[in-house]
């Protein structure tokens, strides 16, 4: 475990490392390229690498990587956090697999989507391709949380169309167990690392009320079963948004929760962009109140994550021929978040 001034150390390299993120200013630089080639060029000189999934892959294992490395440093509660913090993509893997075995195609081309994962992080990749039936996943996985939730989800939810409920209920259950991993943190730890845990909950509730309401015309009540863990005035306030008359109600009052201040958003896009430029408003702050402790490390770890989102999202949209102006719209709406 790390001492007092290992932290330091450890903190300190971290600011070094968050100002070759690119994001901001730096991230727009990257729109003008003229195909995933030239943007893997310019992230990964000299690696050769050529295609858009190419590009992806090395994006997630490169953050996998930098993320366990970090966890590594550190041991207990804290390690615990950001261990599951590399988890999602594990999560992501089986989200891939859950949607393919509720559809016609069946699993087996879902093996080409899987995120590669590191050693360590076994039985949650391509070892899942060939399968063709829920029983056969649960079979395959690894004793845990994910198995014990997503047996849970098939159970509940066990017809082929109801792929939306048994994503939902995995990642509900993901940010459950993230949540309390972050209650297990110190006081000081907890209030910049459990608050951005706060905000990946509150976005997920909120696309869940949005886009299950106004967008699948899902009942309330399923939707409400399907919550992550927030505190008593954000779920008042999601069921608010549950009972909206229409998109525009729910976005008015999103932008009135705690978690999400700023303008009223636009649509579902707008809700998301809303989500994401308070995520990582947050993680700034707490880079810069929490100079050299854990609320550092974790904010460096989200800021690092949303690059690889941003850079992944940059490499589709120059695959599908997006300009400038597009990309521009998508991943930098309204201020600079690094300048809040």
């Amino acid at each position: 475990m790390l001492g007092l001034r290992d932290l330091d150390h450890l903190a300190a390299r971290l600011h070094g490392r968050r100002g070759r993120l690119y994001d901001g200013a730096r991230l727009r630089s990257l729109f003008a390229l003229g195909s995933p080639g030239e943007l893997a060029k310019a992230v990964f000189p000299g690696e050769g690498i050529a295609t858009a999934a190419g590009l992806e892959r090395r994006l997630v294992e490169n953050f996998i990587s930098e993320n366990r490395e970090i966890a590594a440093c550190f041991g207990g509660a804290r390690a615990g956090l950001l261990e599951w913090r590399a988890a999602r993509f594990q999560l992501e893997n089986l989200k891939t697999i859950v949607r393919a075995l509720g559809s016609a195609a069946g699993a087996e081309e879902a093996g080409a989507l899987f995120i590669d994962l590191p050693a360590g992080m076994e039985g949650y990749g391509g070892e899942l391709a060939g399968i063709k039936t829920p029983e056969e996943l649960l079979e395959a996985l690894p004793e845990g949380i994910f198995r014990n939730g997503l047996s849970a989800a098939f159970a509940e939810y066990p017809a082929r169309n109801q792929v939306f409920f048994r994503e939902a209920a995995l990642e509900r259950d993901y940010l459950a167990e993230q949540t309390a991993r972050a209650a297990e943190l110190s006081a000081k730890d907890r209030e910049a690392a459990g608050a951005l845990c706060a905000q990946e909950t509150a976005a997920f509730n909120l696309a869940l009320a949005a886009r299950g309401k106004f967008f699948y015309n899902y009942e309330n009540s399923d939707l409400l079963r399907l919550t992550a863990p927030c505190a008593d005035r954000e779920a008042r306030k999601f069921r608010a948004i549950l009972a909206a008359a229409d998109l525009n109600e729910a976005a008015g009052i999103a932008a009135g929760l705690d978690a999400y201040p700023g303008t009223e958003p636009e649509g579902l896009e707008g809700l998301e962009a809303l989500s994401r430029r308070r995520y990582r408003r947050l993680a700034v702050r707490a880079l810069r109140n929490d100079h050299l402790g854990f609320g550092a490390v974790a904010a460096y770890l989200a800021l690092r994550r949303l690059e690889t989102e941003d850079l992944i999202t940059v490499a589709e949209g120059l695959r599908l021929g997006a300009g400038a102006a597009e990309l521009e719209r998508r991943l930098l709406p309204g201020p600079e978040a690094a300048h809040v």
